[in-house]
């Protein structure tokens, strides 16, 4: 995508209406589209596609730079396709799609383009282009322009927003640590935890949703030679990275010795494995989401017993974006974290809104706004 499409146009007034949108995308119902299975790759692709799309017409007049102003630091919560103020979603299957926004809540009339003029752009005049893709047959099925005020008064008011926080780990560590010996980077436990803590394996009594029995702990050590040593080479054979989450969570309870259930995987709470203090991560990219906790700063996670995100311990995973191959891995206790990689500052945020799939269902083979 251009760069171009990042700059602002020169006044609100000169942005395509969305029924004429409709229109233009109409073109790209049936067209070929197969997922990779990669979340990021996938988005970039449709938003490739919609911004080819919208050149082949006329597209309004860009900004001076200085005759506009973007409010938000460092622009986030701006839609990507900031020329036309249009963000893109894939659809694709289940019973219900959760449309989910980052970094500013749909419906405040908050300013993120701010105009010399005296004109602006709000979160409110963003569209929602979605593209549902029909996954049997790898083709466009329809596109959706939805309005905030729309998707509020049809489905509801969005979600109270969800904090992300982030680990950055960096190219030269990541390296090191995969060019070690044993390709595993290890700390010992956070001092209130190395009390407890047991080195020597017995299976475990209780499930994995279980509160942490703090004399059950494993220690890093053993966690080490049980899953740690083990995973180093283990591909994991998933598409996006939710479900790469799930299915190493998955292989790190079979190594612990955790009888499985459909429902124990999708926990989703803090920590993944909470019988176990740990919380297990795959990174293919420079950052890891840590989620609402974050080991930055102390927390407590389990009121019983007083531990906090200082002893939680995290598994990440390097993997190979290509190969899907875990390169690496760090085991380390959330108080340690810090002290080799860094936090990203700014907290990232996201509002989510459950649309039906029936919705989408109705406007098979067609491109509409607003439909009524």
């Amino acid at each position: 995508m251009n760069k171009h499409f990042k700059i602002p146009p020169e006044s609100p007034k000169q942005i395509t209406s969305p029924e004429t949108l409709a229109k233009l995308f109409s073109e790209l119902i049936g067209i070929p589209f197969k997922l990779t299975g990669k979340t990021r790759t996938d988005g970039s692709n449709i938003r490739k596609l919609i911004a080819t799309t919208l050149e082949k017409h006329r597209l309004p007049t860009l900004a001076e730079l200085g005759k506009y102003e973007i409010v938000p630091p460092k622009g986030k919560g701006v839609p990507k396709i900031t020329r036309e103020y249009i963000d893109t979603y894939i659809v694709t299957s289940g019973k219900s799609y959760n449309l989910q926004v980052w970094n500013r809540i749909p419906s405040a009339e908050t300013l993120l383009i701010k105009y010399e003029s005296g004109e602006s752009l709000k979160c409110t005049d963003v569209r929602f282009v979605l593209v549902r893709i029909d996954i049997d047959k790898d083709v466009i099925a329809s596109i959706v322009i939805l309005t905030p005020g729309y998707i509020k008064e049809r489905f509801g008011e969005f979600g109270r927003p969800t904090i992300k926080n982030q680990l950055l780990i960096s190219r030269k560590v990541r390296k090191n640590i995969n060019e070690s010996e044993d390709k595993i980077l290890t700390f010992h436990d956070s001092k209130k935890l190395s009390y407890y803590i047991r080195h020597d394996y017995e299976p475990p009594k209780l499930g994995m949703v279980e509160e942490p029995d703090i004399q059950h702990l494993f220690s890093i050590a053993l966690l080490k030679k049980m899953v740690a040593e083990k995973l180093v080479g283990f591909k994991l054979n998933a598409a996006a990275t939710k479900n790469r989450g799930q299915a190493l969570e998955k292989k790190v309870l079979e190594l612990l010795g955790y009888i499985i259930q459909e429902n124990d995987l999708l926990y989703g709470a803090f920590p993944d494995i909470r019988n176990q203090l740990l919380e297990v991560k795959v990174q293919d990219s420079p950052t890891v989401d840590l989620g609402k906790f974050s080991p930055e700063k102390e927390e407590v996670v389990v009121d019983k017993l007083g531990l906090t995100t200082f002893d939680v311990r995290y598994l990440i995973a390097l993997t190979n974006p290509s190969t899907e191959i875990i390169e690496g891995i760090i085991l380390s206790p959330g108080e340690r974290l810090g002290e080799i990689f860094s936090y990203v500052s700014a907290v990232s945020y996201k509002c989510q809104r459950a649309i039906p799939m029936d919705f989408f269902e109705t406007y098979y083979g067609k491109s509409v706004f607003n439909p009524d």
